[in-house]
């Protein structure tokens, strides 16, 4: 393909007009023969035959100049391959006319039929010069029309190319949102829209590494909604998938930005919070329980708002691993539990320091007592 588009365009790109001009002038030599012809016939013998010799030669001239320029043009040769046979023809009439034109100097009365030879090669060049002429013009067409369709090609080749790419774009931009939409539901809960227990243990892996090299204080929080077993058995799974799904919103309003959020089980939820010692994760578990108390989640479905439970441990510059971080929160979560739900237990690793020097009565102003639901 590429060898024919280049030979296309070495063909296109051709110009004959040099070509096509060696052409008028070897034609219009023909005209003046006959008219010399016809002048010379009224002078003296010698002139005579000297026009007919010089119109040998002219022609021989311009037979030479068009064999050359047909040569150079090596993609006409083909073409006008057939005028070959022509081409060797007129030479030798020139060859012939020039012996008559040395023959008639020295015996005169050959100088009629040296007269009719010359006007049979005229008659020969003129119509050997209209057939190239004609071809060459052709080929100049086809010359044209080949550079139309290269142009149609390339414009149709650029719109290829130019979809092509748009659609590889496009391919591209598409294959980038499924891996992002991938990613994010393997990274995600699908019901709730929270992180899932995959994604927490990464971030807690390097929460940990951070809080190692900051010796910093890193929390966990448990918490699990009081009693949602009941509740889909009362109302139906779908009011308990709503409950789930608007306990997680308010619970990530509730956070901030550094603390992350994950739904780990059924009805339980874990908040990661870096640099945030107990004290602090106690007074932000507290927050949670009470706001999540107090806020109406389905209107005139529940006959009370669900509650939860939260256990809360710490991690003293980053000690522990997840799984004792989480057994830790884990049985501070079923303390709160056995105690009557709703309410907020810290249970620490060995060695931890209290939450507050006098921690009961840090407890009495934070723990609710549990109420009769």
């Amino acid at each position: 393909m590429a060898s024919y588009v280049y030979s296309a365009c070495q063909k296109a790109s051709a110009d004959y007009t040099t070509l096509i001009s060696d052409i008028v002038l070897a034609q219009q030599a023909t005209p003046q023969l006959r008219a010399a012809l016809e002048e010379g016939s009224r002078r003296p013998r010698n002139e005579h035959i000297e026009i007919i010799d010089y119109f040998t030669t002219l022609s021989k001239q311009h037979l030479d100049n068009l064999q050359s320029s047909i040569e150079r043009h090596r993609y006409i040769i083909s073409d006008v391959e057939y005028l070959k046979n022509y081409f060797n023809r007129l030479n030798s009439h020139l060859a012939k006319l020039n012996q008559q034109t040395r023959e008639a100097q020295r015996r005169p009365e050959l100088i009629e039929s040296l007269q009719d030879t010359a006007m049979e090669v005229g008659a020969s060049q003129v119509w050997l010069y209209n057939q190239l002429l004609e071809d060459v013009r052709t080929i100049a067409g086809q010359q044209r029309l080949i550079m139309q369709r290269l142009s149609i090609a390339v414009s149709v080749l650029l719109v290829l190319m130019v979809s092509a790419a748009t659609t590889l774009c496009l391919a591209v931009i598409y294959l980038r949102r499924q891996r992002n939409t991938m990613h994010q539901l393997m990274l995600t809960d699908e019901l709730t829209g929270l992180y899932n227990r995959r994604h927490l243990v990464k971030v807690v892996s390097a929460a940990l590494t951070q809080a190692q090299r900051a010796q910093a204080p890193l929390s966990l929080m448990l918490l699990d909604i009081d009693h949602f077993k009941k509740i889909n058995d009362t109302y139906g799974h779908p009011i308990g998938d709503e409950v789930l799904r608007q306990i997680s919103k308010q619970l990530r309003l509730l956070c901030r930005p550094s603390d992350t959020l994950a739904r780990i089980g059924g009805e339980e939820f874990c908040l990661l919070m870096p640099n945030t010692a107990t004290h602090d994760a106690l007074q932000v578990a507290d927050r949670l329980r009470r706001e999540i108390e107090v806020h109406t989640l389905i209107d005139e479905v529940l006959h009370a708002n669900p509650t939860i439970s939260i256990g809360v441990t710490t991690c003293q510059s980053g000690s522990l691993t997840f799984e004792q971080l989480y057994s830790f929160a884990d049985k501070a979560l079923y303390q709160a539990k056995a105690l009557g739900r709703n309410r907020v237990e810290s249970l620490l690793p060995p060695n931890a320091p209290p939450p507050y020097n006098d921690p009961l009565t840090y407890a009495h102003t934070l723990i609710r007592e549990p109420s009769d639901s």
